[in-house]
Formats: structure tokens, sequence, C-alpha cells
């Protein structure tokens, strides 16, 4: 097929824009990406594969990889290849975009990426407060505001951490675009700006999960710092504040009208630390601890035992789970044993899963965001690798479809947009 230069480099941004805003719409996503993947073999011509750019494919496809080399170490070789069927976007994200011969936007990509986003999660919540207005009301009422952003993002089938991983992106985006459009380009588009930062601000805070939070104001205090050599004092006080000031606001509002707010990021968070691997010894577990640290820490402390177990292969990607659970059921952790909780944490996950070396490559696979922002300066990459590492210090997202497509798609971006940024110095 042939199209003009320009025509496919538009037709590419508004792929990845598009690609990019599905993610926490899985059957759509899985949909688009297959569409994405077919449009990639039909300009393959397209496609220009350097020494350089295969080296950071292969470093973007390691989970994928250690997929493929321990499929012998699983007990049932069919449920291995399901595993690895849920990585595969690691191989094949990088593979079509890092080989793209042409510059992509990525600067109209995380905008209209962030734009969108919030748009259509804005409408989502508007459609929760009209299906389930008794909810919404009893929230709006302060009862049982504990499960107000669960019960949200699983009126969209998804996650309320992983959504909110998401969220806490957008609105560090929405203020990076904010904070660049101040003095420089027309009062109305300023603030056009500033109400997609704030109703960003509204989404993250309405589904309330603690880390994505604490991320976000994180990332508004690097934004407003970033570049700082070439600011005046003044003006470095004055964009943040306004970020600091906007964000502190709306929290101080939303903790007002959910009191709750408080209570979880306080006394539910770490209540019971003396109960570490002992739930079974509360009362109620299920309310006094589902949400808290300690559980956290007594899942992570016996996955640790699992892992030291098997230190050097692992006992297989199809396998890690029910490993983990055989251990609750083995040290008589009842609780743990009757919800089956994952790892939460995914350096111990794929410890578990591959032995040392699936360690190694979780490090060097977030690390890569890091290498990727501090050596391009691209400061959205550099927030992207402490939200994605901290995420995964408590959760695992290379084991699920959002947060494997989520993390390959713009680390496979900003490795695109890093390259060609070498490419223009040399």
């Amino acid at each position: 097929m042939i199209v003009s230069e320009r025509t496919y480099r538009f037709s590419y941004n508004a792929w990845l824009t598009i690609l990019a805003v599905s993610i926490p719409f899985r059957i759509p996503a899985t949909v688009l990406l297959i569409l994405f993947v077919v449009y990639n073999l039909v300009f393959f011509n397209q496609l220009k594969f350097t020494r350089r750019r295969v080296f950071f494919m292969v470093l973007i496809a390691a989970p994928f990889i250690l997929d493929l080399l321990f499929l012998w170490n699983n007990t049932s070789i069919a449920e291995g290849v399901k595993h690895g069927e849920k990585r595969l976007s690691l191989l094949l994200l990088p593979f079509f975009i890092l080989s793209q011969n042409h510059r992509f936007n990525t600067v109209l990509i995380l905008r209209y990426y962030a734009m969108a986003t919030t748009t259509i999660l804005s409408l989502c919540l508007m459609r929760f407060a009209i299906i389930e207005p008794e909810l919404f009301s009893k929230y709006l009422n302060g009862v049982d505001l504990w499960e107000m952003g669960y019960a949200f993002a699983r009126s969209i089938k998804m996650h309320a951490p992983a959504l909110n991983m998401h969220v806490a992106f957008v609105v560090v985006i929405n203020f990076y675009f904010f904070k660049e459009a101040l003095g420089q380009i027309r009062k109305t588009h300023v603030i056009w700006r500033l109400v997609y930062f704030l109703i960003s601000v509204i989404l993250l805070l309405y589904i309330n999960t603690r880390l994505a939070i604490v991320n976000a104001f994180f990332g508004i205090i690097l934004i407003s710092l970033a570049d700082v050599r070439k600011l005046k004092t003044k003006g470095l006080f004055k964009r943040l504040a306004i970020g600091v000031f906007g964000f502190a606001l709306l929290s101080y509002g939303f903790v007002k009208t959910f009191p709750y707010s408080i209570e979880k990021f306080s006394e539910v968070t770490f209540a019971h630390l003396d109960k570490v691997g002992k739930l079974d010894s509360l009362k109620n577990p299920e309310a006094s601890a589902y949400n808290g640290l300690v559980t956290r820490l007594s899942i992570w402390k016996t996955s640790l035992d699992v892992a030291l177990e098997h230190p050097v292969i692992g006992v297989g990607a199809a396998d890690g789970k029910q490993a983990v659970i055989n251990k609750f059921e083995a040290t008589k952790q009842q609780f743990l044993a009757k919800y089956k909780f994952p790892v939460h944490n995914q350096f111990l996950d794929f410890w578990i899963k591959f032995g040392v070396l699936g360690l190694f490559v979780v490090a060097v696979y977030i690390g890569l965001f890091a290498y990727i922002g501090f050596s391009s300066q691209q400061i959205l990459c550099v927030f992207f690798f402490v939200l994605f590492l901290t995420a995964n210090l408590v959760d695992d997202f290379l084991i699920r479809f959002d947060g494997i497509v989520f993390s390959a798609l713009w680390l496979s971006i900003f490795t695109k947009n890093a390259l060609d940024i070498k490419l223009d110095k040399a």
C-alpha cells in the first residue's frame, strides 16, 4: 500500500495516541493492539533496524524472553505458554515502534493522550453516578468510603490501583502542559489546560489509592522544579506554588467531603503491624487488615520464603502464584490462603517464577525508564520510572495486561524519542 510520508506519520501518531488511551479498557485495547500489529505488517517496508534499535528492543522484551527461556520449568507447558502470551506485547510494541524510520511527535501524543483520557474517565464517572445512584449518594454522605474508588473502577472493569496508576501519569502530564503554557500561549488555552489538570486531580482523588496520590504530588513537584537552572527564583517559586497549591486545595476539599481518606492514609495503612504473618489472630482481618500494610508485609514475608527455597531457577511462571498459596496453607495463614493473594511485588514475583535472572530482568526493565529519561532529559519518562517502580514495589503489574501494555508502549515511545534525539546530536 502506498501513502504519502506525511499521511503515514500522522496516522502513526494517531495510532500511538489511541492505543495509549484505550489501555484501561482491556477488550478495546486488545482489539486495537491486534489491528496495530496488522497495520505495521501492511507497512513493513517502513521499518528499519539498526544494532542500537535492536539492542533496546531486546531489553524491553526481556520479561517475555524469560517466559520462553523458562518454559520448560512449568509443570504445564500449556499454562506456561498462556502466561507468556500475556507478555507478548513486550516484544511486539518495541519491535514495531523502535523500527520506525521517522520521528514521532511525542509532545503531541502525550498531550492528546492526557486530554482524551481525562475526558473519557470523566464521562465514565458521570456514567457511574447515573447507573449507581445509590452508591454514589452513599459515598457523598460518607458511608463505606473504603470501597468508593474500587466500585468506580469495577464499573469499567478495572482494578483501582491499576487505574489510578494511569490517572497519576495523566495528572502529571496535564500539569506539565499547563506549566509549559504559562506566559507562552493565549489565556483561554492556559485556562483549558488548568481545567484538564484539575479534573484529572479530582479523578485521582476519587479513585483514592494512596501510592498514586503520593506519586502524583511528587510528579507535580518534579515538573515544577524541572529546568531549574533556566528559571529565575521568582519564576521557580511561582510555578511550584501553582502546582502545589492547586493540588493541595483540591485535596483539602476532597478530605472535607470524604473524611475517610485521612483515616485510610494513617490508621488503616499502619494498623496491626505487630501481626505480620499472624493475620488470623485478628478478630476480623477482612475489615481491619485487608487494605493495610500488614497484609502486604505478611504476603512478602511468605513470598520471600518461597523465593529462597528456589533461588536460582524459580518454580515457573505458571506455578509461581500457586507456590505462594501453598506456602500460605503450609504455614496456616488461612486468611491469605482464602483470598489467594498474589505476591504484590514484581521483584519477588519474578524471583519466585524465574529465579535470580527474573529479579535482574525486572530491575533492568524498570531501570530502563530512568536511563532513558535522564540520558535524553525527558522529565515525564523520569516520572514514569518513579511511578512504575513504586507501583511494582507494592504490586505486580507485569502480570497484568494493563501494566504490561502501559509500560511497554510508553517505554517504546520514550526510547524511540531518545534515539532520535541522540541521532540529532550525532
